[in-house]
Protein backbone atom coordinates (compact mmCIF):
# COMPACT_ATOMS: atom_id res chain seq x y z
CA UNK A 1 0.00 0.00 0.00
CA UNK A 2 1.03 3.58 -1.20
CA UNK A 3 1.44 6.35 1.50
CA UNK A 4 0.20 9.50 0.00
CA UNK A 5 0.04 12.92 1.14
CA UNK A 6 -3.42 14.61 2.27
CA UNK A 7 -2.47 17.36 -0.67
CA UNK A 8 -1.97 14.86 -3.14
CA UNK A 9 -5.62 12.94 -2.67
CA UNK A 10 -7.11 16.44 -3.08
CA UNK A 11 -5.06 17.30 -6.04
CA UNK A 12 -6.33 13.43 -7.58
CA UNK A 13 -9.76 15.13 -6.64
CA UNK A 14 -9.50 18.24 -7.97
CA UNK A 15 -8.37 16.78 -11.51
CA UNK A 16 -10.38 14.50 -11.89
CA UNK A 17 -9.03 11.45 -11.68
CA UNK A 18 -10.38 10.19 -8.54
CA UNK A 19 -13.71 10.78 -7.28
CA UNK A 20 -14.63 12.35 -3.99
CA UNK A 21 -16.47 9.87 -1.61
CA UNK A 22 -16.03 11.52 1.75
CA UNK A 23 -19.44 12.19 2.47
CA UNK A 24 -21.15 9.07 1.17
CA UNK A 25 -23.48 7.68 3.71
CA UNK A 26 -23.52 4.44 2.73
CA UNK A 27 -21.11 1.37 1.02
CA UNK A 28 -23.51 0.64 -1.59
CA UNK A 29 -23.13 4.39 -2.90
CA UNK A 30 -19.94 3.04 -4.63
CA UNK A 31 -21.04 1.12 -7.50
CA UNK A 32 -18.57 -1.66 -7.70
CA UNK A 33 -16.65 -3.52 -5.46
CA UNK A 34 -13.07 -1.54 -4.79
CA UNK A 35 -9.85 -2.14 -2.85
CA UNK A 36 -7.81 0.14 -0.97
CA UNK A 37 -4.45 0.96 -2.48
CA UNK A 38 -3.22 4.06 -0.43
CA UNK A 39 -3.54 6.08 2.85
CA UNK A 40 -2.53 9.93 3.91
CA UNK A 41 -1.57 9.61 7.35
CA UNK A 42 -0.56 12.40 9.64
CA UNK A 43 0.49 13.01 13.24
CA UNK A 44 -3.14 12.59 14.43
CA UNK A 45 -3.44 9.32 13.06
CA UNK A 46 -5.05 8.61 9.06
CA UNK A 47 -6.77 11.36 7.21
CA UNK A 48 -7.66 9.79 4.02
CA UNK A 49 -7.48 7.04 1.54
CA UNK A 50 -7.66 6.14 -2.22
CA UNK A 51 -9.46 2.87 -3.34
CA UNK A 52 -9.61 1.53 -6.56
CA UNK A 53 -12.65 0.15 -8.25
CA UNK A 54 -13.12 -2.97 -10.26
CA UNK A 55 -13.14 -0.70 -13.59
CA UNK A 56 -10.00 1.03 -12.58
CA UNK A 57 -12.10 4.18 -11.27
CA UNK A 58 -10.78 6.01 -8.42
CA UNK A 59 -12.42 7.01 -5.45
CA UNK A 60 -10.80 9.85 -2.52
CA UNK A 61 -12.17 9.44 0.82
CA UNK A 62 -10.58 12.65 2.66
CA UNK A 63 -10.49 13.72 6.22
CA UNK A 64 -11.07 9.98 6.93
CA UNK A 65 -10.76 9.06 10.32
CA UNK A 66 -11.29 5.44 12.20
CA UNK A 67 -13.53 5.19 15.24
CA UNK A 68 -12.72 5.97 18.50
CA UNK A 69 -12.73 2.99 20.58
CA UNK A 70 -15.72 4.49 22.29
CA UNK A 71 -17.58 4.47 19.50
CA UNK A 72 -17.24 0.46 19.11
CA UNK A 73 -19.64 -1.64 19.99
Amino acid sequence: MERYSCKQLKSLVASGAAKDVTYAGERSEIPESYTQIGYAAGIYGCNGMLLKGESGQLYACLLYTSPSPRDRT
